[in-house]
């Protein structure tokens, strides 16, 4: 969808700004995946996905390209870029095939596909870049290892990321689709 270029901008800060709180409301998943306890599910890549839906795909890597910046200089707690890094892959490579496969209409003959196939998309890209950028940098360099953590932990958490993020999505856009397509033209 087109639009003018200020309202671009001020909905990309809007959503910008919701993404940023809501990386703040972090939810456990040890209770789900015990051997993934270390990691935290966070609803802060809805606000892109649904920028992506109403803006288009660049719109969507812009809010959580600000909101994982944001995110490291006010709330980064070790000093390294890693989680920021995963965050921004994981989001992105969700958004993108929703927002190809909806490109034309979102609507619900392409929720399930598009959800299903972001969520496919993102724990194949983060096997990826977990394997070659974030567990090196970790400090776990055996091959063994790094591919015992992605099959046991990062995979099945990113599966479930995946999923109750599209949960979300299916409960939040019909509600919300006519505003975003009034935005968006």
């Amino acid at each position: 969808m087109k639009l003018n270029s200020t309202k671009l901008i001020t909905l990309i800060g809007i959503m910008t700004a919701l993404s940023f709180v809501l990386y703040f409301f972090e939810l456990p998943v040890g209770f789900i995946l015990p051997q993934a306890a270390f990691l935290k599910i966070d609803f802060s890549d809805i606000p892109a996905i649904l920028i992506s839906l109403s803006a288009g795909p660049i719109a969507g890597i812009v809010v959580e390209l600000l909101k994982n910046i944001l995110h490291f200089i006010f709330l980064n707690k070790d000093g390294g870029f890693v989680g920021e890094l995963a965050n921004f892959a994981a989001g992105v490579s969700f958004l993108l095939p929703v927002a190809w496969i909806a490109r034309k209409n979102f609507n619900y003959k392409t929720y399930l596909p598009a959800l299903a196939l972001g969520t496919a998309a993102m724990a194949a890209a983060m096997a990826f870049v977990n394997y070659y950028i974030t567990l090196p940098i970790w400090g776990i360099e055996d091959s063994a290892a790094r591919i015992n953590m992605i099959n046991s932990a990062l995979t099945p958490f990113n599966i479930v990321k995946g999923i109750l993020m599209s949960i979300v999505i299916i409960l939040l856009y019909p509600r919300l689709q006519s505003v975003l397509k009034k935005i968006g033209r």
